[in-house]
């Protein structure tokens, strides 16, 4: 299985030796769950970037290969990887949080709060259900390769699912089992599209989606984004979708002086913190 760029070495080593890791360890000590909390959201989280990642630059030359890593990262993001076509490039990159945008952050609430944006993944997914059914249905009708991808992350999830279920029954019994299962597996991967919107909406809210290059927010953080394969660097994401996420360094560092400076943040941490929860905290784009 040959990669198309080699810096998505790292990428697997993340998907097949830590994405399993938490899981692993809670079927064989569930008391250690409260320890794996940090690591089992950090996963759920990069269960959503290595997927968009992987939906926008594949990363295998091989098809199939390309397919059951899909179905893979799937598994962990708790919802079929084709969803972020309907949604994601075919609407979101489209419009870009305005006029058209099924999500855009202003259709969820008019102004910026707390509420707002932990309440917006929760809009968002209501509002995309429609484009993710009608791509479904579209590809069942028309193209069996998108309906054969529709059907092999959908068993992924849903097989996946009630498969590491049985396991943890299975070895802990039902009620150490099924709540190992719970914290370890199922809530993670439940998270996975909830942290992809709400980060969605902090690189959006308050920007200027006409704008040539204020339409994003970034978290510029050279140690937050090798943690997050560069995910923080939105402006130039959206400008150059199919660019592999290796690139996005060099092409911030191109296009930052175009760039206003309230757009550019340190980490996603700092901002919320910032933003939300200091107290008196000045609110900016």
């Amino acid at each position: 299985m040959k990669l198309r760029f080699a810096e998505d070495s790292r990428t697997l080593v993340w998907a097949f030796l830590l994405f399993p890791l938490g899981p692993v360890f809670a079927l064989l000590r569930p008391s250690l769950l409260p320890w794996l909390a940090p690591l089992l959201l950090y996963c759920s989280y990069l269960s959503g970037v290595l997927s968009h990642n992987h939906n926008h630059c594949p990363v295998f030359v091989s098809r199939r290969a390309n397919l059951l890593y899909g179905a893979y990262l799937s598994f962990f993001y708790g919802f079929p990887s084709f969803a972020w076509v309907p949604t994601h490039n075919q609407n979101h990159h489209r419009y870009l949080n305005g006029e058209g945008d099924a999500t855009r952050t202003s259709r969820h609430a008019a102004r910026d709060t707390p509420l707002a944006a932990l309440t917006y993944p929760l809009a968002s997914g209501r509002f995309q259900l429609p484009q993710v059914i009608g791509y479904a249905r579209e590809a069942f009708r028309r193209h069996p390769p998108r309906a054969r991808r529709i059907v092999v992350e959908t068993a992924s999830v849903l097989g996946g699912h009630a498969a590491a279920l049985g396991l943890f029954v299975a070895v802990r019994g039902g009620a150490v089992g099924g709540t190992s299962y719970l914290f370890a597996v199922g809530l993670p991967a439940l998270l996975g599209t909830y942290w992809m919107m709400l980060t969605n909406y902090l690189q959006h809210v308050g920007c200027d989606p006409s704008s040539d290059h204020d339409h994003s927010r970034n978290f510029v953080s050279p140690f937050w984004n090798w943690f997050v394969f560069e995910n923080g660097l939105h402006t130039v994401h959206h400008e150059q979708p199919g660019t592999h996420w290796s690139r996005y360094r060099a092409l911030h560092n191109a296009t930052v002086a175009h760039i206003s400076p309230v757009l550019n943040h340190g980490s996603l941490f700092g901002y919320v913190a910032h933003t939300y929860l200091l107290p008196g905290s000045a609110k900016k784009p």
